[in-house]
């Protein structure tokens, strides 16, 4: 009886490990399916495949009728009133025998201009052959300009030949002495804006020419 009961225990002592062993093996045995099937998959991937493709070059497409040409261009149409203009020849009849007549050339008698003499009479009295001198009705205004008084100038002098018609009327025929030409303006305008009484001899109004002296100041 003690016997049987080592049996039996001996017996079940050895049921869990076989299940062991055999659940090791089958759990080996799947790693070993798994690892072998990446193993398959890894090398097919690698596997490459070429493969030749021959190319065959197609003809072009052939080109489009003149029918086809002209149908796919819309068709425009102009619609013209009346019937136009109408040419027609016109012949000109030309004759060889023309006479030409030959104008007579004008006789025109041109006659040489003839030019005055434009030069002044200055043939009047001197002053000690009038009864007496004329007298300068109008003031005389002679300022000296700044650029010459800048250059030192205080007081100038300038003689001019003057010419008195039977009115008083004053006329310049020549400037005696003036050597800055900044005084001609002054100048011209002194002659312009003057007026002398009228000159006389034996009381009768006549022309006069003397020297007029006039004295420029700042």
């Amino acid at each position: 009886m003690h016997t049987i009961n080592s049996f039996q225990k001996t017996k079940n002592n050895r049921h869990p490990l076989f299940a062991f062993g055999l659940s090791l093996i089958v759990l080996s045995a799947a790693l070993l399916l798994l690892w072998l099937g990446q193993l398959a998959e890894h090398h097919i991937k690698d596997k490459v495949v070429v493969r030749e493709i021959a190319m065959v070059a197609l003809p072009p497409p052939p080109p489009p009728s003149i029918s086809q040409q002209q149908t796919s261009e819309p068709m425009q149409s102009l619609a013209v009133e009346g019937a136009g203009a109408s040419i027609q020849a016109v012949k000109i009849k030309i004759t060889s025998n023309l006479s030409i007549v030959k104008p007579d050339t004008p006789n025109v008698k041109v006659n040489a201009p003839q030019w005055q003499s434009m030069s002044v009479n200055w043939d009047a009295f001197s002053l000690n052959q009038l009864d007496g001198l004329p007298t300068l009705l109008t003031p005389v205004k002679a300022v000296l300009p700044k650029s010459l008084t800048r250059r030192g100038v205080d007081v100038f002098t300038v003689k001019l030949d003057v010419f008195i018609d039977e009115s008083g009327k004053l006329s310049l025929i020549e400037v005696v002495q003036n050597p800055y030409p900044e005084l001609k303006p002054a100048i011209d305008k002194i002659i312009k804006q003057s007026r002398f009484s009228a000159p006389k001899k034996e009381g009768e109004t006549v022309r006069a020419r003397f020297i007029w002296p006039i004295e420029f100041k700042p």
